[in-house]
């Protein structure tokens, strides 16, 4: 896989802190690097576009710019865990209704000059702190709006959540999670290997 090319669009859990580290990769401090460690994509080119603190709305508007879509061999998608704050604290129409809006015009963006694989990952959240039950029943939407994205525009999803929680049952909590949204280590390597598991499924 030396010659291919990997983008992947997120918030914070795939920006990872790639714009502020010493890396000429930037490939930040999460699963992406992660998944260039690994033996099969070590001489791959992976492209993080990762942002912290996007939500739908921002992907699409980010997206809108980018010009070499058609360049890559996949294209991977992790968002929805801001959109959670905005549907359960500023607008409870967001989520579904702008949430659905802004997943289906992005893919449709994509899948407009991009057509090889597109793995969308499924958001997660952890619980606690306790403030995150009322996010569940906006996570389950999203979920929902995602699965059946993915099937209409011929894209891959790729469920985290149970792993996550086989993780913390298997490490502790504090080694998986740092606040009950972004990843230790451990926990980046964890879905890490998810998505390297999806990749290698025959298509």
């Amino acid at each position: 896989m030396s010659d291919s090319a990997y983008l992947f669009l997120g918030d914070s859990i795939t920006d990872a802190g790639h714009l502020w580290e010493d890396d000429p990769r930037m490939l930040g401090r999460g699963f992406v690097r992660k998944i260039s460690e690994n033996k099969n994509f070590s001489s791959s080119r992976l492209i993080n576009r990762g942002q912290d603190g996007f939500t739908s709305a921002d992907l699409l508007r980010l997206t809108r710019r980018l010009s070499d879509l058609d360049t890559y061999d996949c294209i991977t998608v992790l968002i929805g865990v801001n959109d959670l704050s905005v549907g359960c604290y500023a607008d409870p129409a967001w989520i579904p209704d702008k949430f659905y809006q802004n997943i289906r015009e992005l893919l449709s963006l994509i899948r407009s000059s991009h057509k090889k694989r597109l793995l969308l990952m499924e958001p997660f959240l952890f619980v606690p702190p306790a403030e995150h039950l009322h996010m569940l029943p906006f996570l389950k939407s999203e979920r929902h709006i995602l699965k059946k994205a993915s099937e209409f525009f011929d894209a891959e999803y790729v469920p985290l959540q149970t792993a996550l929680d086989d993780g913390v049952q298997k490490h502790g909590m504090e080694n998986i999670t740092v606040d009950g949204i972004h990843l230790t280590d451990t926990g980046n390597q964890l879905l890490a290997e998810q998505w390297i598991k999806q990749f290698a499924r025959p298509v």
